[in-house]
């Protein structure tokens, strides 16, 4: 059937679409299909969603349905590396018939008529009995085989035939389908991409051939969340990232840009931010833009073994001097440093004392003036 859409349809669609595209862009695959799934949930007009994902420790995830994740849990046998088994028979044999004839969007109705035409009833089935005694009396969905495993997105409704978009849920569902694929796609091939980069100490972002951000690794997380400009960083960030929709333009052309540099004054210094370009293949078959992050550079403070040579600080008080210096709270110290937060306190206390300063500020300038 065709589509007829509002333009409050065409956003939504366009959200969802966007968001099954870009598994990079989460902090974590969970992160990513949970924002996706609920994005897919608002497209069709579903009370609740539930989502499974081939790459998750736990079979099926929930935000707003935990008791039918209960409930599902209760009639899975086995998780096997194409999909799940269930105790139930009805639900059995729908998995099969549906990869057998590689359907890959589904509603309560068509679930119906798949299995019934096998002279089985969809009202025996323990899953469905669950849902109904649970309150949800209607669905569609959608599922996808990967390499590692089957990946699913399950939309409820508490009333059968209310979905507010009507028969047009299906169709709906089919046409986002594609961006699902990729996503999954996406996250299966370039997953130790992003590992790797999560093991890099030094505050990076990747971005894909159309200028969208394809991850950030926790030391630029880290980096913006203690940076008070970090909105107007980010920004310049996300400029230079930008460059990749050009670069990959210019590279079908033989005419690669080369590497930028930009400088990024705060109130705490001057970031540089540089691009790399990463050939095609690493993360997909377009080059892509590796920004990196580098702090304001600033006078190096003095090891711990100095401070306790020049100022008579204990070596557990000139290390809690030099996290001090480096602007760190007592709970991180204490964290840091796997001491108790009564032992940080206690530190901070004898290090100002000994320095002969009044505030945690005036560490830093106390520790250079001895370096």
């Amino acid at each position: 059937m065709g589509l007829s859409l509002t333009t409050a349809d065409l956003t939504r669609l366009e959200a969802a679409s966007r968001l099954l595209v870009s598994p990079l862009a989460a902090p974590s695959p969970e992160a990513w299909i949970r924002e996706a799934g609920a994005a897919v949930r608002d497209l069709v007009g579903g009370e609740s969603v539930v989502l499974q994902l081939s790459t998750s420790a736990t079979p099926f995830l929930s935000d707003d349905a935990p008791d039918v994740v209960g409930g599902v849990l209760e009639v899975v046998e086995a998780v096997l590396s194409d999909g799940v088994r269930f105790s139930d028979p009805v639900t059995d044999l729908w998995n099969r018939l549906r990869r057998e004839r590689e359907i890959h969007t589904f509603s309560w109705d068509s679930n119906r008529h798949l299995v019934e035409a096998h002279d089985v009833s969809i009202d025996q089935g323990l899953l469905i009995d669950s849902l109904r005694r649970l309150g949800y009396h209607d669905f569609v969905g959608m599922v996808e085989l990967t390499a590692e495993g089957e990946s699913m997105v399950w939309v409820l409704q508490r009333r059968h035939g209310r979905f507010p978009v009507g028969e047009a849920a299906l169709p709906l569902l089919g046409s986002i389908l594609p961006s699902y694929r990729s996503g999954l796609a996406t996250l299966g091939r370039l997953g130790a991409h992003r590992a790797a980069l999560d093991a890099v100490s030094e505050p990076l972002a990747a971005f894909g051939p159309d200028g969208q951000e394809l991850h950030r690794n926790p030391a630029l997380v880290a980096l913006l969340a203690g940076e008070p400009e970090a909105a107007r960083l980010d920004a310049e960030l996300r400029r230079l990232g930008a460059q990749a929709r050009w670069l990959a333009r210019s590279t079908a052309r033989q005419d690669a840009p080369v590497d930028a540099e930009r400088a990024v004054p705060t109130a705490r210094g001057r970031y540089t931010l540089r691009t790399t370009v990463l050939p095609p293949g690493l993360f997909g078959s377009d080059p892509a833009l590796l920004v990196t992050v580098a702090p304001p550079a600033g006078p190096t403070l003095p090891t711990p073994e100095t401070v306790r040579e020049r100022t008579g600080l204990t070596l557990r008080e000139a290390e809690v001097a030099r996290l001090l210096a480096e602007g760190l709270s007592n709970a991180q110290v204490s964290d840091r440093l796997f001491i108790a937060p009564a032992t940080a306190r206690r530190h901070t206390e004898n290090v100002l004392g000994k320095l002969g300063i009044g505030t945690r500020a005036a560490v830093a300038s106390a520790l250079l003036a001895v370096a």
